[in-house]
């Protein structure tokens, strides 16, 4: 028991002791990989490394050496990010993008809510073209469209639409190439959609308990207007954070319910694969790019190779229908003044819920 629970850690923090002979991903598993043509016209790969959970220099030069080409990554060193490590391996590999390079490392940071503000904004990202020493940032993404909380330090010069003014004049001058936010909802879209430059990149919670769908088919409803008109340049790439489960923690879950799923873990082993892999695979065709954070050189290279089996159709609808069903294991002590509700939305829009 105690070695089964520290597996299920390891495998889901991405945790754990790496190997140094491991080969790189082989050209079957870059080709099968999907991949998004930007609204800039640059091409991603749906799979990337995650900058959370304390990943540092050494991970991500693992990750380049494997054969990953999107790193993600972020401001805040309270959230676990290490955007300067991150820059330091980059400078190394020497794999910046240059015009029809097709073997390129791109890199996207985002920029706390506390620097919100059109003056602080220009100096957020300042401050990251410095510590990943480049001289333009491949994508930059606000990442909360608002402070709460005690999530920042102080109180924001401005609002996510003053630092919006500050990204699209970032783009104009050459200082980003593709622009977005985090956290996004159906309000905040329509905003956005008004703007003179559109987001490039959103990137929300998504994980099979929380698959976010109707914001989902909005965004597709978007990119396949874009496809029959033949154009890309207000196409929106959907990113998912915490595709492994790791928001669950936050909702006072001890144990990650991604990895105690039956559903997930019957369909892992009749693969032989990890769940990871499985979720990635399943994300990717549901047209989410993932970006799980590892340290771990095997979990890595594993993850890239999330292509070498193939879903059926009947599992992804399976992996579908786990949507708004966690396991209700709730173990941690409860305030006595807290009240948890639930409710399922069977609007076809958003609904706006007042305790």
């Amino acid at each position: 028991k105690p070695f089964t629970l520290v597996l299920l850690i390891v495998m889901s923090c991405g945790i754990g002791l790496g190997s140094s002979h491991l080969r790189a991903a082989d050209a079957n598993d870059v080709d099968a990989m999907p991949t998004f043509k930007l609204a800039n016209n640059m091409t991603v790969p749906m799979i990337g490394l995650g900058g959370c959970s304390g990943v540092r220099y050494k991970a991500v030069k693992s990750a380049i050496d494997l054969g990953y080409q999107f790193i993600d990554t972020a401001q805040a060193h309270s959230w676990g990010y290490h955007e300067e490590e991150v820059g330091q391996a980059l400078h190394e590999a020497k794999r910046r993008y240059q015009d029809n390079n097709d073997d390129f490392v791109f890199v996207q940071t985002k920029i706390h809510p506390q620097d919100l503000g059109y003056h602080s904004t220009k100096r957020a990202i300042q401050l990251s073209l410095d510590r990943l020493q480049v001289t333009s940032l491949d994508s930059v993404l606000i990442h909360k469209p608002r402070c709460w909380g005690d999530i920042c330090s102080h109180e924001p010069e401005g609002t996510w639409e003053d630092s919006w003014r500050a990204l699209e004049e970032a783009v104009d001058s050459g200082l980003a190439r593709s622009i977005g936010i985090c956290d996004v909802d159906n309000r905040l879209l329509d905003k956005l959609l008004s703007k003179r430059i559109p987001p490039m990149v959103i990137q929300n919670w998504f994980d099979p308990f929380h698959q976010d769908k109707a914001f989902r088919r909005r965004i597709e409803s978007i990119n396949k207007e874009q496809d029959k008109l033949g154009k890309v340049d207000k196409k929106i790439l959907y990113q998912g954070y915490s595709t492994l489960g790791n928001q669950w923690k936050y909702q006072g879950y001890e144990e990650n319910p991604v990895f105690i799923s039956p559903t997930l873990l019957a369909i892992a082993k009749k693969y032989g694969v990890s769940i990871p892999q499985v979720l990635i695979q399943w994300a990717n065709r549901r047209g989410v790019m993932v970006l799980p954070a590892s340290n771990n050189p095997s979990h890595q290279l594993s993850n890239l190779k999330s292509y070498d089996f193939t879903l059926t159709e009947r599992e992804m609808t399976s992996i579908d229908a786990l949507d708004g069903k966690p396991p209700q294991q709730l173990h941690k002590e409860r305030d006595t003044n807290e009240v948890d509700i639930q409710f399922t939305n069977h609007a076809d829009g958003p609904v706006d819920v007042f305790w």
